[in-house]
């Protein structure tokens, strides 16, 4: 009896992990999770004169949240659009510029750029619960700011520091930076029991800056999400 009930309950978990979406199906998908972010060619350059050195931007991880309505149009095969606020951006690890006299350090550099990401994406299921996917993603920006803290150093003759200021930057740079995205999103994710852990890596194709004479950074960012079938 007891090896019954055991075989029983397994067939249930398992019959729940392979049962496949009916054909012609709709189901809502809310996701959760974090955007990994960081723009391609992207660097700030620093120095007593303007190009003494160069930093290349780091990944910075934020958060990604949403909503997909998926369409099963074939048994392994369906269609998906969502509506997603992403955070994404960068980050810069501390540097600083010093003379004889001074020194300056800037540290907690970030690049905030917040989107409403519109995916439309076709989903191919290769095997129970695990799917592969990609398509085309529309980006809407809505808010950009760039901040950093500064601090001002005295140096003194015996190698010390004697700390002068703090200062604080946070400024919005929404204008400067194209309000429109498109970027190419592909991936993959596994289902079980209505529980779907997804994985994407979207490609930027468009230039973030308006002035055609600024470095053509684009977006390039990764999202980890937990999502749940209705």
């Amino acid at each position: 009896m007891k090896k019954f009930l055991f075989l029983f309950c397994l067939s249930l978990v398992a019959s729940g992990a392979t049962a496949q979406k009916a054909k012609g199906s709709f189901s809502l998908i809310p996701r959760v999770g974090a955007s990994v972010a960081n723009f391609t060619n992207n660097e700030i350059y620093y120095g007593l004169s303007t190009n003494d050195h160069s930093l290349k931007s780091k990944y910075n991880a934020r958060f990604v949240g949403g909503m997909e309505l998926e369409y099963q149009a074939f048994p392994l095969t369906s269609f998906s659009v969502g509506a997603f606020y992403s955070q994404q951006g960068c980050r810069f690890s501390e540097f600083e510029v010093k003379d004889a006299r001074t020194a300056s350090s800037t540290d907690q550099f970030r690049e905030k750029f917040d989107y409403v990401q519109v995916p439309l994406l076709v989903n191919q299921y290769l095997a129970s619960g695990f799917a592969v996917k990609a398509g085309v993603e529309f980006g809407f920006l809505t808010d950009a700011h760039i901040s950093y803290r500064e601090t001002g150093f005295k140096l003194k003759e015996d190698g010390s520091r004697e700390r002068e200021y703090t200062n604080k930057v946070n400024n919005d740079v929404k204008d400067m930076h194209n309000s429109f995205d498109i970027s190419i999103p592909v991936g993959v994710s596994y289902e079980y029991m209505n529980v779907i852990l997804d994985a994407r890596y979207h490609f930027g194709l468009r230039g973030i800056y308006k002035d055609k004479t600024l470095p053509k950074e684009k977006n390039s960012f990764f999202t980890f999400t937990v999502g749940y079938r209705i």
